[in-house]
């Protein structure tokens, strides 16, 4: 599984909250038709921590049934901090199809033992990963206060080596994707940052999941190819992470949604507390940035394909 796969976000309804199922469908038409190689439902930038076990499986099975209907692979976030969720919504996405899971550690307790990470991993694994399933560990300590440490990698490695599939890296850290590799070469690795993908492509990396390819995916998809071809990411990659900057200047989430309505034409969509909707100011700032620049950064990306 290699390229471009979004984390998408989870659209939500204005007047009421609910899960807005069309508009995911209309987000992965979207994506397919820009680049991208593969969705990653409910993950970080997907408020899965907002969703119900329910609302998760919901979202997953549309996704995935989309998914399919435009030649996409299909990662699903399965992470929860409860054990039995855990294993559920893993069983769930491999039983509708997946491709793989992305899996971050138990969040709630800080810093827990290794030997209890190591653990828990393990009784997903058994009680969840089908013979051929794929595990994808998630390293987002700046969100989880819990990293897939070297301790947790051999562990799991040595007992799992046939379920543990590779690794996002979401800490932006060169030196910790260089060391992964370096350490631990039998596993695909997914940049997580958009800064990186370049430099996570041209080491070697299987591609990204980054919250860019939401809006951005023909961005990302020059940078990785630029990588991959051997020829310096630099432009390519400039230019995507100037449209992350813009992104990161307001809060990510309610960017992200907002700028799809500009960049792809998407209807408005909402966040779900504790997120909290972009000012008016701030969605017309946004709006006017993308109607300014979006061109320009697309006409750069097919300059340096």
């Amino acid at each position: 599984m290699a390229g471009v796969f979004a984390p998408i976000v989870t659209p939500f309804r204005p007047a009421d909250g609910a899960v807005d199922l069309p508009w995911l469908r209309q987000h992965i038409a979207y994506l397919a038709a820009h680049g991208c190689a593969g969705v990653v439902p409910c993950g970080t930038n997907g408020e899965a921590a907002s969703l119900s076990v329910e609302e998760r499986m919901q979202v997953t099975e549309a996704a995935l049934a989309a998914a399919r209907a435009h030649g996409l692979a299909a990662i699903v976030g399965t992470g929860a901090s409860a054990l039995p969720d855990a294993i559920a919504l893993t069983r769930h996405a491999f039983a509708q199809g997946a491709d793989a899971v992305l899996v971050m550690p138990p969040f709630y307790f800080k810093k827990p033992p290794e030997a209890g990470v190591v653990a828990w991993f393990r009784r997903l694994c058994d009680a969840a990963t089908p013979p051929g399933g794929r595990v994808l560990l998630y390293h987002i300590p700046q969100t989880t206060d819990v990293p897939i440490s070297d301790g947790v990698l051999d562990a799991l490695l040595a007992s799992h080596g046939e379920v543990i599939y590779g690794l996002k890296d979401s800490t932006g850290d060169p030196a910790q994707l260089a060391h992964f590799r370096a350490a631990y070469p039998q596993l695909a690795y997914y940049a997580g940052n958009d800064h990186r993908v370049g430099e996570g492509c041209a080491a070697g990396g299987a591609g990204s999941i980054t919250a860019g390819a939401n809006v951005f995916p023909d961005l990302v998809k020059a940078a990785q190819e630029a990588a991959w071809a051997g020829r310096a990411a630099g432009q390519a990659q400039a230019t995507l992470s100037d449209a992350r900057r813009l992104l990161d200047s307001f809060p990510l989430q309610p960017a992200t949604k907002a700028a799809l309505t500009e960049a792809a034409g998407l209807p408005e969509t909402a966040v779900r507390p504790p997120q909290v909707e972009l000012t008016a100011e701030q969605r017309a700032e946004l709006r006017g940035e993308l109607r300014a620049r979006l061109p320009g950064w697309r006409s750069n990306r097919r300059s340096t394909a």
